[in-house]
């Protein structure tokens, strides 16, 4: 599976939607500011408010730019699947990111805390897609790797601008069939069991996850494609790691996955 901007005038925000040229300039320098690991700079000047829509529309040119260096696009994120997570950020519905090729690392990986900045972790399930109406032909835990960091107090155009906070992804060396019954997801530090949760955060399961992205990428004119993956999200909060910790998430319905921290 391996595989400057001085001044931001009030046209940023919602007074000019007809304007697109604030959106990339801030998409390049989001990416700027994410290539030096100090992602989110721009969120600290005060005039820049993008609306939730415009603030995937920052994403997608974010996305846009990272494809013309040759990046590849590896799947895409559900997150902020809590009710309560997505009235604290005043979201209507769950976030949404890219996961990209160049950020999958391989089960047991020594990851060090200098490729990212103020690194945490999620444990959830992942999915592999068959076709492109979304079917499934694989699950598999996942350790996701978050650059846990705000500017200011979080909003969800901080978090949707930034990717979902996403910086990558832990995959397993093997993959599971996907099952009918309810299984689950347990995060484990250095030994210690951190959480547990049902494997999918939605009653419908993965499959519903899977579908709010396809109708997510839809109204951007785009879609999934077989072999790309999807983090269907998780319940369990967000862990902060350090130096010297290991982690492993292990599925129920089969397979584990682990990463040490240096």
């Amino acid at each position: 599976m391996l595989e400057s901007f001085a001044h931001m005038e009030p046209a940023c925000r919602s007074e000019r939607p007809d304007s697109t040229d604030w959106i990339e300039e801030a998409a390049r320098r989001i990416l700027e500011d994410y290539d030096a690991r100090t992602p989110g700079r721009i969120f600290s000047q005060p005039d820049f408010e993008p609306t939730p829509d415009q603030a995937y529309e920052i994403q997608f040119a974010v996305a846009r730019l990272r494809l013309r260096r040759g990046e590849t696009v590896a799947g895409y994120k559900i997150g902020c699947v809590s009710e309560a997570i997505r009235r604290q950020l005043g979201l209507s519905r769950p976030a949404f990111g890219h996961v990209w090729s160049g950020e999958l690392h391989a089960d047991g990986m020594e990851l060090r805390l200098e490729q990212f900045a103020h690194l945490a972790i999620e444990g959830e399930l992942a999915v592999r897609i068959a076709s492109e109406d979304g079917r499934i032909d694989a699950v598999f835990p996942v350790i996701e790797l978050h650059n846990h960091l705000f500017r200011r107090t979080p909003t969800s155009a901080e978090l949707i601008a930034n990717n979902a906070i996403h910086a990558g992804v832990v995959l397993p060396a093997e993959f599971a069939t996907p099952g009918a019954k309810p299984e689950r997801i347990t995060v484990f530090r250095n030994g210690e069991a951190l959480g547990e949760s049902a494997s999918s955060a939605f009653p419908g399961g993965p499959g519903e996850a899977v579908d709010l992205v396809r109708q997510h990428l839809r109204s951007f004119g785009l879609g999934l494609r077989p072999g790309q993956i999807v983090l269907t999200g998780t319940t369990l909060p967000l862990y902060p790691v350090r130096s010297g910790d290991r982690i492993r998430v292990e599925y129920s319905g089969g397979g584990a996955v682990s990463a040490g921290i240096r």
